[in-house]
Formats: structure tokens, sequence, C-alpha cells
């Protein structure tokens, strides 16, 4: 069987061969311009075999953009799921969990959002990936309210989980800005994403209802 330890090793080289693919990608770029970019030249550059370049990415796009925003594989969802607290707090601790696989050099964050405007294509994909995110976040919120009130009505549901979801990225970004101002500062990413969620429930606890008419 493997050791706790030796699966630790198997991850962290996990981990850095992503990066090193990544950071290849954005080499090969810069150097070749996108239509220019190769799989094999990245697999050279990140000194990995074609094949390898594969089981880690799908296309040169998806490793020149680096690892999108997913809740797959988290194992907190289920756990949201069943929790009756405050929902947003609760999909806090769910994207807390995950954002640490999201952290990256600030250059080459930086980098890759120039180059969704330098080239409408990885822009495009970018924004699908971002839509895709939201869209886990809605799906996730719904399961959560309908076990939670059975008895509300499908289309209610889902115009809460959507609204859920909503204002929850609409934290994540505060956050993911603040980290990218001041990447070095204390705290990290995780602190930042769980402060703006409590910052943003207690601002809408304390507003007071709006008046109509």
């Amino acid at each position: 069987m493997t050791s706790p330890d030796q699966l630790g090793l198997r991850e962290r080289k996990r981990l850095a061969t992503r990066h090193a693919i990544q950071r290849a990608a954005l080499q090969v770029v810069r150097e070749h311009g996108l239509d220019g970019a190769t799989v094999d030249e990245i697999a050279r550059i990140a000194d990995v075999s074609p094949r390898t370049f594969f089981n880690y990415f799908p296309s040169k796009e998806d490793a020149i953009l680096g690892d999108a925003p997913t809740l797959e594989g988290n194992p907190e969802t289920e756990w949201f799921v069943a929790d009756r607290g405050p929902i947003l707090r609760g999909l806090a601790r769910v994207i807390v969990h995950g954002s640490t696989r999201l952290l990256s050099d600030p250059e080459l964050l930086s980098e890759r959002r120039a180059l969704g405007k330098q080239y409408p294509a990885l822009g495009i994909r970018r924004m699908a990936n971002v839509y895709r995110f939201e869209e886990e976040l809605t799906d996730l919120a719904l399961r959560r309210l309908r076990a939670e009130h059975p008895q509300l009505p499908d289309a209610e549901a889902a115009d809460r989980a959507r609204l859920v979801a909503l204002t929850a990225f609409a934290f994540i970004r505060h956050a993911w800005f603040a980290w990218l101002d001041h990447p070095d500062a204390s705290p990290g990413l995780p602190d930042l994403v769980e402060r703006a969620f409590e910052l943003g429930a207690d601002l809408i606890a304390s507003s007071p209802p709006a008046r109509v008419g």
C-alpha cells in the first residue's frame, strides 16, 4: 500500500509538472504567437512527452489558460448540501477548500488576462470557463435548497439558487482581485475568500429592506 507521505510526494510532482507545462505554454505563445504554438514545442520546453502533455491538458489553449475554477472533486460539496447553516457562509467553505489549487504566479495570471484580450479565441474560452463555474455554483446551491426546502416550487428554487451563485461569485471576484493586487501579502487567497464572504454576508444582513413606491 502507498503511504500518505508517498501520496504527498506524488501529488507534489504532479502539480510541479502541471505548472511546468503551463509556464512553457505561455513562453511558446510569447515567442511564436497563438497560431505558431504547438503541443510538441510546449512539451519540449516543459521537458515532458506530448503524451504526458495530454495527460494534463486536452489542448494547448487549456494549458495556456491554466486551471479553470471548478467544484469537481471538491469533497466539501456533500457537506454543503447537508448543512443547514447560513447558505453563503457554507458555500464559502466549499470555495475556500478549492481555491488553493488555483494559486499561481501572479505574473502568469496577468499575462493570461492580457492574452485573452490579444487573442479573442482565448478570451472566449476563458469566459466560458467562468460561466461553467457559475453554473456549477448554481447547481450546487439548487441541490442544497431542494434538500433544505423541499416545499419550494421548482421555479422559485431555481431563482434563489441563481441569486446565491451570482452573489457568491461577486464575493469570489472581490477576493481574487484583492489577491492579485497584493499576492505576497498576508492573508493569502483562501483567507481572502473567506473574509469576503464574511463581510458580504454581514453587509446583506445589516442592509435595511428597500422601500417600494
